[in-house]
């Protein structure tokens, strides 16, 4: 699934989480969470794993919130009236999700117009959202040494949509690896991409 089908999906109007839910812009610090030197079987084979203090769902949830701080910051109209031209997947999104784009505009240009996909994969920034757009009411989990979860809300004025983000360790600050929607296991972006490259290589 695409992440203009996503917007779809997953963009909500309203009908929030009950008000009474955890509203706290991360998990509470859990005392008995190992670090990811505690556990081997936390540590993926020959990569680095992400220092203790950037370990945790504190440090995730920073870096989730620079993000979003910088895509509202690109997406906002400069004075000319032009966005602005900051290379987001550049700078957030880890090597192979790039590697999958290049390869993406290589078969793409191959291709009629119709037959294309991902071509307006952009849109999984903002979801068509006006900007600016904050994460709210995230939660984070980790799951081995290298890698993390952030559910949230992305908020846009009354607008807003349920998400979520999977995060790799690489170049010492935790990167986007894949989008997908909260409960659906079925459309992660990464893993649709991938499929996408290997059906036309």
């Amino acid at each position: 699934m695409t992440a203009s089908m996503m917007l779809i999906t997953s963009c909500n109007l309203g009908n929030k989480p009950d008000a009474d839910a955890e509203n706290t812009d991360s998990l509470s610090a859990n005392t008995d969470t190992p670090t990811a030197s505690d556990d081997p079987a936390m540590v993926a084979d020959g990569v680095n794993v992400a220092p203790e203090d950037q370990w945790t769902e504190e440090a995730v949830t920073r870096q989730l919130k620079k993000i979003y701080a910088e895509v509202s910051k690109t997406y906002a109209s400069s004075g000319e009236g032009m966005e602005n031209n900051t290379d987001l997947d550049g700078m957030f999104c880890t090597k192979d999700f790039n590697e999958l784009q290049r390869q993406i505009r290589v078969i793409n240009a191959k291709k009629k117009a119709d037959d294309r996909r991902f071509e307006n994969e952009q849109i999984r920034w903002t979801y068509g959202m006006d900007v600016p757009v904050t994460p709210q009411n995230i939660k984070v989990e980790l799951l081995t040494g290298n890698m993390a979860e952030a559910t949230f809300e992305l908020h846009s004025g009354e607008q807003w949509m349920y998400t979520k983000l999977t995060f790799d360790w690489e170049d010492n600050q935790w990167k986007i690896r894949s989008w997908s929607e909260v409960g659906d296991d079925n459309n992660d972006l990464f893993d649709e991409m991938s499929k996408y490259v290997e059906a036309n290589s």
